[in-house]
């Protein structure tokens, strides 16, 4: 990426090695839980789906302190607690434990996550934005793709030892963030003074005005039910349907699939995402999802066809995920990036609440019959995007005939 900032650079490198140390561990929490506490598969799904509810919860506070905070400062904060609740989760010894650490975890990422965004807008022009963004997205699926092949490994060797990794690997984080991205000052687009004017409860009074923002956060909790978290709902599907042995491998290959995909065609395909033809990239994504989810109830205990599905699905993501950033990014005033970004993760919630009902469903339903609710789901996060575009078309051209009137 030609003329790109330095401190990009540093926060894409950064994403890559966080990326990695997630990919090492959290794809097995799932089946280590099962292993380590003897827990059933509703009871996994509670304590995953409660931690990552309390993380996305407090990562909505996070947003707001990136418009607040030196972000740099913030930066390193985050890497540190991301590092900490590695090391702390050998040592968890009851479920509360560790549904306390998925969600200090978890609120680290997430505040990370929105924190970069925020850097993004910052440095970066809104045509080149959206490039970065998927280059981003991409290097997370090679981190993705390397952490879990390297997770494989070290778990053979001993269940505890991909903690230790990921803690270390974030404490490498931590060292380049020290060395290098404390040299920069603030980038063009920065705006260090509005922000101050607006205490927490008016950012709230102001967030609740904006339908738009609500329906983009609507549709996006929906959709984050369908593809947030998907290793989990998958691991726990396979489980049930197969065995442990089978598990391993399916999700194993799906990971590759999917990142392999992604890395392939993602920032590629993000040059054809523009402000007017979003929703029209939304319709196509959700119908990849559906396609993809017909797949796995079709798949067995065939790996092919387990590999088939997941590339269908993994083609709804390409498009959806940065699709929803730009609608996001479109609405979100210049000084209060990391609030929208931080309401916009709310919609994380979905993937958090994906657990829990996928336990419950594969406990007392069917097992098929958690795909089915998950194609209904994705047709109702359709529905409220289609209502926040509506509204912003709407007001958009509200504000250019406004715009002409005053001229004339």
């Amino acid at each position: 990426m030609k003329n790109t900032p330095p401190i990009v650079h540093v926060l894409l490198i950064s994403s890559l090695v966080l990326t990695i140390a997630r990919g090492v561990t959290l794809p097995f929490v799932t089946i280590y839980l099962i292993e380590h506490f003897l827990l059933s598969q509703q009871a996994v799904g509670f304590v995953m789906g409660i931690g990552l509810a309390i993380a996305i919860v407090a990562s909505f506070f996070g947003g707001y302190l990136v418009d607040k905070l030196n972000k740099k400062i913030l930066a390193a904060v985050t890497v540190s607690f991301f590092s900490i609740s590695f090391i702390l989760f050998p040592f968890g010894d009851h479920p509360v434990i560790v549904i306390l650490l998925i969600a200090l975890l978890n609120t680290a990422y997430n505040v990370w996550s929105i924190n970069q965004k925020a850097f993004f807008a910052e440095w970066l022009p809104v045509d080149k934005r959206i490039r970065v963004f998927s280059a981003n997205y991409t290097i997370i699926n090679i981190g993705w793709a390397i952490g879990s092949a390297l997770g494989v490994w070290v778990v053979a060797l001993h269940p505890l030892f991909p903690f230790y990794l990921s803690a270390l690997l974030a404490v490498a984080v931590l060292i380049l963030l020290f060395a290098r991205m404390y040299r920069y000052g603030h980038g063009p687009n920065s705006d260090t003074n509005t922000s101050f004017h607006l205490n927490f409860i008016s950012t709230l009074s102001l967030l609740k005005s904006d339908k738009r923002l609500i329906y983009f956060t609507l549709g996006s909790t929906m959709g984050a039910v369908v593809f947030g978290q998907f290793t989990g709902y998958l691991s726990q599907y396979l489980i049930t349907i197969t065995n442990q042995n089978f598990a391993y491998q399916a999700i194993g290959v799906m990971m590759i699939t999917n990142a392999l995909l992604v890395i392939i065609l993602q920032y590629s395909l993000s040059k054809f995402f523009k402000a007017n033809n979003l929703m029209r990239w939304l319709i196509v994504g959700s119908l990849f999802f559906v396609l993809g989810l017909v797949g796995f109830i079709l798949a067995g205990d065939t790996l092919v066809f387990w590999a088939i599905a997941m590339a269908i699905f993994t083609l709804g993501e390409i498009i959806v995920i940065p699709v929803e950033y730009l609608f996001i990014d479109f609405i979100a005033p210049a000084h209060l990036k990391g609030t929208y970004y931080g309401v916009q993760n709310l919609s994380q919630l979905g993937g958090a609440f994906n657990p829990i009902m996928a336990g419950f469903l594969l406990t007392y339903l069917f097992p098929s019959s958690l795909f089915i609710v998950l194609i209904s789901t994705a047709f109702i996060g359709l529905f409220f995007f289609y209502l926040g575009y509506r509204l912003a078309h709407e007001q958009n051209l509200a504000a250019q005939i406004e715009e002409k009137e005053v001229l004339t």
